[in-house]
């Protein structure tokens, strides 16, 4: 799949897009048109499904040869083979992302952006061009197949538990140091309402601060024109990960940290609210 740089209109299929939108009045023809394209769109999001859920089966039967490998290449090797996967995957659904920018992986960041939906998975696989230590939810393990996957490359914790999430942090705060970037969303869970973003964590600020590392924002746009909110539909389309300017903590203590958090925020609202017709005020 090619990933072009730069801005423009996103690509959907207009069909898809408007089938999720029940006509408040209508003649009984058009109600009958509304519901073969609400049909068509359950179709597609099966499919969406399905298919993920075949690419999944498919990568993890290359995972046990990249475990005799050494750990970074075994990341290496996994992150690739993600990354293609996802690839295909956004070919066959019609879900086409474009990346714009570039990450700074040198010394190795803490990258943190906006955690939208269901499709952050296939969407962040396609973006990260290089393997990173991931924190996410230990509920993952539990999953057929995914559970399986996740164990090979992330650190799991228990959203509920603090004393979990510090023990997390602190695995992760160990890989930055030794050269790994480290992946966080600050949110700590999927966005499920109205507003663009939901109040950030601490976490990813400390590590990053404690090592003297810098932070690698990105943002995810039009993320709920391919995924409709608080819903299992999904539709084509193209959306957004951009990559934005790194930021330096080099000289920032822990008095810093909710300034740093704070200006991070407010850099990843400020392009959703101005990119993003989801959010546009």
């Amino acid at each position: 799949m090619r990933i072009s740089r730069g801005r423009g209109a996103p690509v959907g299929s207009p069909i898809l897009q408007n089938a999720a939108k029940q006509p408040e009045c209508c003649p009984p023809g058009k109600i009958s048109v509304w519901f073969m394209l609400k049909l068509l769109s359950v179709f597609y999001s099966v499919y969406v499904g399905l298919l993920f859920g075949l690419a999944l089966v498919l990568v993890s039967l290359t995972y046990p040869l990249a475990m005799l490998l050494a750990e970074r290449p075994k990341l290496t090797m996994i992150y690739a083979i993600n990354r293609y996967a996802m690839r295909v995957w956004g070919v066959l659904t019609g879900i086409r992302l474009r990346v714009e920018g570039q990450a700074a992986w040198v010394p190795a960041p803490v990258i943190v952006g906006n955690h939208c939906n269901m499709l952050d998975m296939a969407i962040c696989a396609m973006a990260c061009v290089q393997p990173v230590k991931l924190l996410a939810k230990a509920e993952f393990a539990r999953l057929p197949v995914l559970g399986f996957m996740f164990r090979t490359f992330a650190v799991l914790v228990e959203r509920e538990s603090a004393e979990s999430r510090r023990a997390g942090v602190k695995v992760l705060s160990s890989a930055l140091k030794a050269g790994w970037p480290i992946f966080i969303f600050p949110e700590g869970t999927r966005n499920r309402i109205t507003a663009p973003l939901q109040a950030f964590k601490d976490g990813a600020f400390r590590t990053a601060i404690a090592a003297q590392a810098p932070i690698q924002p990105f943002v995810q746009l039009r993320m709920r024109e391919v995924q409709l909110h608080n819903q299992l539909l999904f539709r084509p389309g193209r959306p957004i990960f951009r990559w934005l300017p790194p930021i330096s903590t080099i000289g920032m203590t822990e008095e810093d940290l909710p300034a740093l958090r704070d200006r991070v925020y407010a850099l990843i609202e400020a392009e959703l609210r101005r990119d993003d017709p989801a959010f546009a005020l």
